[in-house]
């Protein structure tokens, strides 16, 4: 699935500032800023990105469920701060979950994974994008995505995406397909 450009997060940031949907706004922001899988994303709790004064931490670690391993991540401050205002908007403790349905919190419960796809579609209509290119996984890209285009540093996407190793990183971002597309279009025979 295609990630997000910059144009189009900062389209879905400013509609869902506009409709005041805080939670997206924060799930939104946190998936960007994280590059983290669904897996990785909907289960965190409230104690995982504070610190002991309830505060938002400016990084933190989380074991992946894929690969079993530590990976850091780190958050902007836009994103602590929607994230400040989402944990007020929904009143949870420390130990409650981070994404929770906005009309069943009480269930104890996470967003499910269907959940979140079915926002991210949401938001995508919400931007008049496609969402048939766009996915909860175009969220994780998006931000690596920027990244490469920005810096060609394999290596930095490979760490901040929590890869194994590099060449499953070109081949999540298509580095090797831009290369050949971009030689098939200078060669000239």
């Amino acid at each position: 699935m295609a990630p997000f450009t910059p144009d189009q997060a900062a389209l879905i940031r400013s509609l869902l500032i506009a409709e005041k949907k805080i939670r997206d706004l924060a799930l939104f922001n946190m998936g960007i800023d994280t590059m983290l899988r669904a897996s990785d994303l909907l289960p965190l709790r409230i104690n995982d990105i504070t610190d002991h004064n309830g505060d938002v931490v400016h990084e933190f670690t989380i074991r992946q469920k894929k690969t079993g391993k530590g990976h850091v991540v780190a958050l902007t401050p836009n994103t602590r701060d929607s994230l400040a205002d989402w944990m007020i908007a929904s009143g949870t403790g420390p130990e409650d979950f981070l994404w929770t349905s906005i009309g069943n919190r009480k269930t104890g419960r996470h967003l499910t994974r269907n959940q979140y796809a079915n926002l991210v579609k949401n938001w995508c209509y919400l931007a008049r994008v496609d969402p048939k290119i766009h996915s909860t996984h175009s969220v994780r890209r998006s931000k690596s995505a920027a990244i490469y285009d920005a810096t060609h540093n394999l290596a930095a996407c490979q760490h901040l995406l929590g890869h194994k190793n590099i060449g499953s990183t070109a081949h999540y971002l298509g580095v090797d397909q831009r290369k050949a597309l971009d030689l098939a279009k200078r060669i000239k025979i």
